[in-house]
């Protein structure tokens, strides 16, 4: 049994590695768009059923949005959140698909080797001054960590900084979002109600020194900075509203349309809990990675690798057999 993460680029000792969020083989392998629905009552359902009257009938004061501030220390163990979701919606996805009215940033510094991180001292904070609808598409479609999931990481030793993004909506509802960074990105980002195996953590370090949060990064064949794993992914091998699909090979190839029957052929296959490991060797030269973008949020990663059992991944489903899938993936690579 080998671990895909011990079969990609091995880990420079010297240097962290960046972005883990994936099977790291050295393999030619590797949700739905948002349904902007207008008025009151797609309000109503993201916030948890609270829901503003229209000006002219109002029964009383507007209310005024809550404002959140820091804590003073750090109480607890990465992801720690100071409160529960208040007003919204935290069970379905780590935060609302609607744009916040604030977003405050706390960070407790310290580092992975701590026997302990409660009582980390506030070492900074600061408000987002823009990209809060960027935020807000990121952060939506992080994937849901399942019960029990197993997460393999390295050990290296370095500064892990733990951050809580603390969010309010108009009408008063907040969501604290916990987040880490650190050099095995492999701690879980969590509202207290959700937890998400997306590591967010770096994009969060880069907010916090530019006060806005950054644009999505463009979608490439995977490397150390690519980030993958998508909100559905553990029910589908590729969830709905795909805009694109980019096949990893020896000539990487995107395509936008076209594609339907590869994810139809995915999606059919019959899947499991992925254990984000296969025995037997990948052979490079008969596995391919393909990556699913859609218009918010990062993208899906499925694996194809060859010589290895189960043969197709996507981090939280397995497939076993990947033979009715690559006579797919040829065709498309020949076609015009």
């Amino acid at each position: 049994m080998s671990r895909l993460e011990d079969d990609i680029s091995p880990v420079e000792r010297g240097s962290p590695p960046r972005r883990r969020r994936g099977w790291h083989v050295p393999v030619m392998v590797a949700a739905a768009v948002v349904a902007v629905v207008a008025g009151g009552a797609w309000a109503a359902g993201i916030m948890g059923g609270h829901q503003r009257a229209p000006a002219t009938a109002q029964a009383g004061p507007v209310p005024v949005p809550r404002t959140l501030s820091c804590p003073a220390s750090y109480a607890g163990q990465a992801p720690w959140v100071p409160a529960q979701p208040a007003g919204a919606d935290g069970r379905s996805r780590l935060v609302p698909p609607t744009t916040p009215s604030s977003a405050l940033f706390c960070a407790y510094r310290g580092s992975n080797t701590a026997k302990g991180q409660a009582g980390w001292a506030l070492s900074g904070q600061r408000s987002l001054a823009g990209g809060l609808a960027r935020l807000a598409g990121q952060l939506t479609w992080q994937p849901r960590r399942l019960p029990g999931q197993q997460i393999p990481c390295t050990a290296m030793g370095g500064p892990q900084t733990n951050y809580l993004i603390g969010l309010t909506y108009p009408g008063g509802a907040t969501i604290w979002v916990a987040a880490t960074d650190e050099p095995n990105e492999c701690v879980s980002s969590s509202n207290g109600e959700f937890t998400s195996s997306g590591i967010i953590g770096p994009d969060v370090s880069r907010a916090f020194t530019s006060s806005r949060w950054p644009a999505p990064r463009l979608v490439s064949c995977p490397g150390p900075h690519q980030e993958v794993g998508r909100l559905g992914q553990d029910e589908a091998m590729v969830p709905a509203g795909s805009t694109s699909v980019t096949i990893c090979a020896s000539q990487a190839r995107t395509l936008t349309s076209g594609y339907q029957a590869l994810v139809s052929a995915l999606n059919q296959l019959p899947t499991r809990p992925s254990t984000r490991s296969c025995s037997g060797t990948p052979s490079p030269a008969a596995g391919y990675q393909l990556l699913f973008s859609y218009p918010e949020g990062p993208p899906v990663l499925v694996s194809i690798l060859g010589g290895c059992h189960p043969a197709i991944d996507n981090l939280d489903l397995q497939a076993d057999s990947a033979s009715s899938v690559l006579p797919v993936i040829q065709q498309l690579l020949k076609a015009k």
